[in-house]
């Protein structure tokens, strides 16, 4: 037993400054990167993947066309960076740099505009209702993504980055080509098809670096992972 007579000295916790400067210090990495993905998938938005016609060949109704571009396909990278966050810090810090990436494009582009950098929002970006889909659906499946990632993560310890990816693409590619103003057709249909199998791809290849990275990006304690 111990002796009563001993004083224990008392656990000092982080106060409340300590705590923010710690959670801001880790947000910096996370939202760079979002940020940067997304500025190259906007960069890159016009630049069609020609090497990706060759799937007319096994269908016509497959052909990409010019809607498959380079900015399309680098656009994934977001569900990786969200995965690597997730498995580190957990979902609620996950979330809160997703919004804070959001507020920093948003402002970056305001101020653009408002600068006359961007001269006509509608013609330079995209049309106001093609932009509202494209944010409203990337954000809900950024959503999918980090719930996804929470829910699975564990061992096997490539099921939740690869599940939280796959089901966050296939969440994207419905929300945005099914918003109301898309038409319908069979060339729709070919389009969700060649974009499954992107996300698909994307959630397969981006196990690779994963792995690679588990023993330098660990899950902090309180969060599973293997």
């Amino acid at each position: 037993m111990l002796d009563s007579g001993v004083d224990r000295v008392p656990v000092s916790r982080p106060g409340f400054f300590s705590r923010l400067a710690t959670t801001l210090a880790r947000l910096v990495v996370p939202v760079v990167a979002l940020c940067l993905v997304l500025g190259v998938a906007f960069l890159l938005r016009d630049m069609p993947m020609q090497e990706a016609r060759h799937l007319s060949v096994i269908d016509p109704r497959l052909d990409t066309g010019d809607w498959l571009t380079w900015g399309l396909v680098v656009l994934p990278a977001v569900f990786f960076v969200l995965n690597l966050t997730s498995r580190r810090y957990g979902a609620a810090l996950t979330l809160t740099a997703t919004f804070i990436s959001w507020l920093l494009i948003g402002g970056a582009v305001g101020w653009a505009v408002h600068e006359g950098i961007v001269a006509n929002f509608a013609t330079e970006i995209a049309p106001y209702p093609e932009a509202a889909a494209l944010v409203g659906a990337l954000a809900t499946a950024q959503l999918v993504n980090v719930l996804t990632f929470d829910w699975m993560r564990g061992i096997p310890w490539w099921k939740a980055p690869f599940l939280a990816a796959l089901i966050g693409g296939v969440a994207f590619s419905a929300a945005f080509n099914m918003r109301p103003t898309a038409l319908w057709d069979d060339g729709m249909v070919a389009r969700l098809i060649v974009e499954s199998g992107l996300y698909f791809s994307w959630a397969l290849l981006q196990l690779l670096p994963t792995g690679m990275m588990r023993r330098t990006i660990r899950p902090l304690p309180g969060f599973g992972g293997a």
